[in-house]
């Protein structure tokens, strides 16, 4: 995952990981670039899964934060990512 800092590389295999399935679909991984945003990919899989409000969820990468608004490089990501995105996590109190 390490890179020359602001060069990308080449594709990215991504696929997304949701409450409601996964995108692009359980057997396969969508094409992304490592110059493109996270974002571009999470609205085609809100899209593609009939997702209506992810105004609440977060995007991981091995339960690691992502920023969407970055790029997978910006991210530090290349090769294959798997991205768990849902509702953040409420902290509950005992």
């Amino acid at each position: 995952m390490e890179h020359e800092e602001g060069k990308a590389r080449g594709p990215v295999a991504v696929a997304v990981i949701t409450p409601s399935g996964i995108y692009p679909n359980p057997d396969d991984y969508r094409r992304a670039y490592e110059a493109e945003t996270v974002k571009v990919v999470l609205d085609a899989a809100a899209d593609k899964l009939n997702i209506k409000d992810t105004s609440d969820w977060d995007a991981y990468v091995d339960n690691a934060p992502i920023d969407p608004s970055k790029s997978f490089l910006g991210n530090g990501l290349s090769g294959i990512v798997e991205i768990e995105w849902h509702k953040r996590e409420g902290g509950g109190g005992a």
